[in-house]
């Protein structure tokens, strides 16, 4: 069965894109756009080993289906001492989420506008939201990037009326676990054998919204 994604309300959503400055970093986020999807698709798998990144066509899944959330964050321009940093009007969408179509993956900071990372979350059953997959690519990491995607995913969920989130996440990946317990997840319990392909546990984490 296809779904239509769920239409948000302007009015309760924050005005996008968000500037968000570290060092000499600055970091714009915003909603999902359809020309993202090969590039988000390729930091995937830069990010995870094969077996633990999502397919194309379970990446699509998550993003299209409905009640989904999906943030992209930009590398903006890099700081400069002699004015402020420009930031460009969000391009509003017909919703959260939306097709697919193709995109050049490009990891540089400098470049203006190009994707540092992203979020995936879906709302189940209104009442518990999920965190599908949160990814930065190498250059944008340790500069905040995580915490700002998860706080406005949460955020999300919350308008949705979700009252807690979940996610699993290996057991030896050490800074996704600094990250979630850094932002309040606590490990529910081990999921033996979740990445069957490398005979690897994961967490179950959890926490209130």
């Amino acid at each position: 069965m296809d779904y239509k994604p769920l239409l948000v309300r302007e009015e309760h959503l924050r005005v996008l894109p968000w500037k968000f400055q570290t060092a000499d970093v600055q970091f714009n986020l915003r909603d999902y756009r359809a020309a993202d999807f090969e590039r988000l698709w390729q930091i995937d798998q830069l990010c995870f080993p094969q077996g633990i990144s999502y397919t194309q066509m379970e990446l699509s899944g998550f993003i299209t289906r409905r009640n989904a959330i999906t943030l992209v964050a930009d590398f903006g321009e890099l700081h400069s001492e002699q004015g402020n940093l420009p930031v460009s009007r969000l391009q509003p969408s017909d919703g959260l989420n939306s097709g697919v179509a193709g995109a050049e993956l490009c990891e540089s900071a400098a470049d203006s506008q190009t994707i540092a990372g992203f979020i995936v979350a879906h709302a189940v059953r209104g009442k518990a939201g999920r965190i599908l997959t949160l990814d930065i690519v190498p250059a944008a990491r340790r500069l905040g990037l995580g915490s700002l995607l998860m706080d406005e995913c949460e955020r999300r969920l919350r308008w949705f009326g979700c009252n807690e989130v979940y996610l699993e996440t290996a057991v030896n990946n050490q800074p996704a676990l600094r990250l979630y317990r850094k932002l309040g997840y606590r490990i529910l319990r081990t999921l033996p054998d979740y990445y069957a392909t490398h005979s690897l546990d994961a967490f179950l984490m959890g926490k209130p919204l």
